[in-house]
């Protein structure tokens, strides 16, 4: 069942996507660093290592033990916010990871509790929807996903340009329409 995001997000979406291009002087079809737009936002990130000293085990824990379970997580404090990011994982998965906790951000949604009453993880599911929309959307803007499909740009180039997986990728020129229009334009012209 496809996800029901409020009206107008997906294109509000497109449009911080395009305006922080914007802010940062890149084009709107340009790779966008999420370190980059961390340090616009005044948002300082902290790799999970720089923890090590006063943490080894439980470090060593998420880092080698059991990476999946942490990825990043914006902490809080007072009216701050920093990320930590979890740099055992691939470049590629630290800008997904730091492009979903940006979008959180950028939305503007409320600091929560990280657990509830009875133990289990609070992460409104609404919440989380918008931030893996949006922080896809911050890598691999619309604009950037038809220029590549246009141009027949291989997805595996694409996503080495763009820092991010090629599943993203994948999904980016999909959620976009992108696929379709080029799709659309061969069969027009063959």
């Amino acid at each position: 069942m496809a996800k029901k995001y409020r009206h107008g997000f997906k294109k509000e979406s497109d449009e911080y996507a395009r305006d922080y291009r914007v802010e940062l002087r890149l084009e709107p079809y340009d790779p966008l660093s999420p370190w980059r737009l961390a340090e616009h936002l005044e948002i300082p990130v902290v790799t999970l290592s720089a923890f090590e000293e006063k943490h080894a085990e439980s470090v060593y824990h998420l880092m080698h033990t059991d990476q999946k379970c942490f990825s990043a997580a914006t902490v809080f404090y007072g009216t701050k916010r920093l990320i930590v990011v979890n740099n055992s994982h691939s470049p590629e998965r630290q800008a997904a990871n730091m492009s979903h906790e940006l979008a959180h951000t950028i939305l503007g949604h409320e600091p929560l509790e990280p657990f509830d009453e009875s133990g289990c993880r609070n992460f409104p599911k609404v919440l989380e929807d918008e931030a893996n929309w949006l922080g896809p959307a911050l890598l691999v803007s619309k604009e950037a996903a038809w220029r590549i499909a246009s141009k027949g740009i291989d997805k595996r180039a694409a996503a080495a340009h763009y820092g991010c997986s090629v599943e993203v990728m994948q999904m980016r020129l999909n959620m976009t329409g992108a696929m379709k229009l080029l799709q659309r334009s061969r069969k027009k012209y063959s």
